[in-house]
């Protein structure tokens, strides 16, 4: 927001003054001030105020016209609702400008600043905290903050060893963003004098309430929530649904029902029946700590490419399943329950397997060089051309082509939201890129990898591994491009480092997969009789 429109909404109370550069805001430097960071948001955006806003986006008077609009920019993402409905007024200024708030709250949005906020409110545990978060929560209009104020009111639900007297009341609130983050909240803060009444919203009449409350509670171990998120398996919209099938598919593993949920209503009832199905015939034996702890299974997955076949390897290398018919899968991603996610390059699709082959589910897009499924149920999916974010349902949250016609080569979405990805042109050369997670570009540097498919390895630090097939060897950088160390290989396609601290790199012309210690020496080789692009440990 511009600082001319910054300037009178310092005395508002709206934003916090600070003396640094024109247009930023930094986070409160004292309990009151966080306190205050969050009262003063939601005081400002209760329906009438908002309502009175908007009238005003049509005033006679231009001065109260640019009032109402620099008032509304600066509530931020609360404001976002009644500016939408605002936008098909009657009014062309109203609506003007009402594009114009959104506009300028969605491209600068607040998120990062009221997470982090949330998060330093969480480790002060300022009296009045819980409260105050459960005020604000209901007016969030973006999931990932909504997620940080949640985790932040389980910090605070409990002082004294007592349960806070806001969060108990909030159960029976008639809100229902403040009863779901009410029952998380006690849940996360494993108060169980409170869980029969937590328990109790496994029925509320808000569905997205029972999801919230069932997956907290799954998280407990809670045997309960299961049947109450089976139930809504033909309720909620799919893109909402993610962490259910993954749930379910963490418990039942390869007994899994192979049957893909459908978009219809017919086929969504049918996929829930046969989830309720299981859970009666076989939920009993079920243990939800396995959906929390995946099991450490020392397997490989290796990936045959011209037979278009996956192979899991067990501890002795000897194959314990298979699945086939992959197409050109150029990347793969196995998923609770054995399913597995594969970009068939030549298919032009995105497919979810499940282990006998069934497909679960597909998104067509043209010529996929990474497929990977995200912690929210999101898949991000690579081509030449575009890196692109699908939800559950197919539909595209996120589109990013590179400047000047790049061909993007290889590419990751990691877990602090960036992107990492290599582009270029053969043989003009090529970088590795980092991007923020609206597509800004952090820093490149130059790399030499001539082959385009599957992810790239980045470590927590930035350190990242870059396979160069033309000079035989895979090439650890820091994140300014400086080389650290390297691996001898013949024509490397792939590597990755595994938990372990070894490093496993896929060799096109060797037609293996190796495994490096820290000290370079081979402690594991797998050879097979064709080429062999991609290898996994789990």
């Amino acid at each position: 927001m511009p600082w001319r429109r910054l300037a009178p909404l310092l005395f508002a109370g709206l934003l916090l003054p600070w003396h640094g550069a024109p247009g930023e805001t930094r986070l409160p430097a004292d309990d009151a001030g966080l306190l205050d960071f969050f009262q003063q948001r939601t005081a400002h955006a209760t329906p009438d105020n908002l309502r009175k806003l908007i009238e005003q986006l049509g005033d006679a008077s231009f001065e109260v016209r640019e009032q109402a609009s620099d008032r509304l920019t600066a509530i931020g993402a609360p404001a976002l609702p009644a500016l939408a409905r605002a936008s098909t007024a009657p009014d062309a200024e109203v609506r003007r400008r009402a594009d114009d708030c959104r506009h300028q709250i969605e491209t600068a949005p607040d998120g990062p600043l009221v997470r982090a906020t949330a998060r330093l409110l969480a480790e002060r545990k300022p009296t009045g905290a819980a409260a105050v978060l459960l005020d604000y929560l209901p007016a969030r209009a973006d999931e990932p903050t909504a997620e940080a104020l949640r985790t932040a009111l389980a910090g605070v639900a409990v002082r004294d060893g007592r349960p806070e007297p806001a969060v108990v009341r909030a159960l029976t609130d008639e809100s229902p963003p403040s009863r779901a983050a009410a029952g998380v909240a006690l849940c996360r803060a494993g108060v169980k004098e409170q869980l029969p009444s937590v328990r109790k919203l496994l029925q509320d009449p808000e569905p997205r309430v029972r999801l919230r409350v069932g997956l907290a509670l799954a998280e407990l171990g809670d045997p309960e929530a299961v049947p109450a998120l089976i139930g809504l398996l033909d309720v909620l919209p799919r893109n909402l649904l993610a962490p259910v099938e993954d749930l379910l598919y963490a418990l039942a593993r390869d007994k899994a029902p192979a049957l893909a949920m459908g978009g219809d209503a017919a086929s969504r009832r049918k996929f829930r029946d046969a989830w309720a199905d299981w859970w009666k015939k076989k939920g009993g034996a079920a243990d939800l700590r396995r959906a929390r702890e995946p099991p450490l299974l020392d397997h490989t997955l290796v990936v045959l490419l011209d037979e278009g076949k996956m192979i899991d390897l067990d501890g002795d290398d000897r194959p314990a399943w298979e699945l086939t018919d992959l197409g050109f899968p150029l990347d793969l991603q196995v998923l609770p329950g054995e399913r597995v996610l594969v970009a068939d390059h030549h298919g032009s699709r995105v497919v979810e397997h499940h282990h006998d082959g069934t497909v679960l589910w597909e998104k067509n897009v043209s010529g996929p060089l990474v497929a990977q499924r995200l912690p929210d149920g999101n898949t991000f999916i690579a081509n030449q051309s575009e890196l692109i974010e699908v939800d559950r349902a197919g539909t595209v949250v996120f589109s990013y082509v590179r400047p000047d016609g790049e061909e993007i080569m290889r590419a990751a979405k990691l877990p602090d939201g960036d992107i990492a990805c290599v582009s270029g042109r053969i043989p003009r050369g090529q970088h590795f890129v980092r991007l923020d997670p609206s597509g800004r570009e952090k820093s490149r540097f130059a790399v030499t990898v001539q082959t385009s498919g599957g992810r790239i390895d980045v470590q927590p630090d930035g350190r990242v591994l870059i396979p160069l097939l033309g000079e035989n060897r895979v090439v650890e950088y820091d994140p300014t491009g400086k080389p650290l160390r390297e691996f001898r290989v013949g024509q490397p396609i792939a590597a990755l480092r595994l938990a372990n601290g070894n490093t496993l790199i896929t060799s096109m012309n060797e037609k293996r997969a190796v495994e490096f210690d820290p000290a370079g020496k081979v402690v594991w080789d797998y050879r097979a009789n064709t080429r062999l692009n991609r290898a996994w440990r789990r």
